[in-house]
């Protein structure tokens, strides 16, 4: 009987040592939970040396509408807002000079001569300035989504994300060119959208620039849709991009540099045209503070640049934010 129970008293002792073993082996300490770690990871990627900053904000328009999507400006620099099923518009002072509501939520916006061009969710819809709707355009894909939007002349470039291509309509609605297939015959090398993240504009030499955000690089097109060349590396350093697809959001100014928002990290950046980093527009912690980095999505929802040479940033918490370059 005592060998009975010494046997019995064994076997429990090594199921206790199995299950002490187990618990250290499979439970973090407190100190190195995903909460802790990978919350301070993020929030020291997050920071940017200030003395790297070369833009300064001039002034913070507050819309007093939530859950807008886009930014543009036009070549009388007047800002124009949209999302939540309207359109704003305010001069360089903050003044609103018009509004108007549209028909459904948008994504994107952007400006031609005299009219304003929407995207909403797989097609684009055209209005007039003055908020009259001109057309609604049949949609390349039925389960596309229109991010970005740009205008050269006489045509319309529109970026797909689901169908990842750029599609090239002319000024009455026609599909004239799909833009950015693979083509190893060129060296064109596709699209990678892994987030629904794709934003298009034009350069002063009439050359449209996509981002090619699974690459983390931005690349250079003709207007006919010929691919030219790109930069852009894979890196947690101020000289590239970071994170599963990058840039977010760009934007060109007059004398040819780029500003880029890179989601995850919030980092506003500006390269020149061969992509070297130059300098910082913003970050986290440049609009509202420590609110900045508790925030539970993107700081950024769009950027523009202006004829001025201004940044015009509109953020998540529905503020136009107005940069100019320090002077030096």
């Amino acid at each position: 009987m005592r060998q009975k129970i010494t046997i019995v008293f064994s076997v429990l002792l090594l199921l206790l040592a199995v299950f002490l073993i187990a618990r250290d082996l499979f439970q973090k300490p407190a100190a190195l939970t995903n909460a802790s770690c990978c919350g301070d990871d993020l929030v020291s990627m997050k920071q940017i040396d200030v003395a790297l900053l070369g833009y300064t904000r001039t002034r913070t328009i507050e819309t007093g509408v939530k859950g807008l999507t886009g930014i543009t400006v036009d070549e009388n620099n007047r800002i124009f807002v949209c999302g939540n099923r309207q359109v704003l518009i305010f001069d360089q002072s903050g003044k609103k000079s018009g509004e108007f509501a549209v028909d459904s939520v948008t994504s994107c916006i952007a400006t031609g001569s005299n009219e304003i061009y929407l995207g909403f969710g797989s097609g684009i819809a055209c209005y007039t300035s003055a908020g009259e709707k001109k057309a609604l355009w049949k949609p390349f894909n039925k389960e596309g989504l229109i991010t970005s939007i740009a205008v050269n002349k006489d045509y319309i470039y529109a970026a797909d994300a689901v169908s990842k291509l750029i599609l090239k309509y002319s000024s009455d609605g026609r599909l004239a060119q799909e833009i950015g297939k693979k083509d190893t015959l060129t060296g064109a090398p596709g699209f990678i959208i892994p987030s629904l993240y794709f934003d298009i504009s034009f350069g002063d030499f009439n050359d449209l620039w996509a981002v090619n955000p699974g690459r983390l690089r931005l690349e250079n097109y003709t207007i006919a849709g010929h691919y030219e060349a790109g930069w852009g590396i894979a890196t947690s350093e101020n000289s590239g991009f970071t994170g599963c697809c990058n840039p977010a959001h760009f934007a060109i100014l007059p004398d040819g540099n780029f500003v880029t928002y890179e989601k995850g990290v919030d980092k506003i950046k500006v390269f020149d045209p061969t992509g070297r980093f130059l300098c910082f527009i913003a970050g986290a912690g440049s609009f509202k503070g420590n609110t900045d980095l508790q925030l539970n999505g993107n700081l950024v929802k769009d950027l523009a640049a202006g004829s001025d040479g201004f940044v015009y940033v509109l953020d998540a918490y529905s503020q136009i934010n107005i940069f100019r370059k320090k002077d030096r």
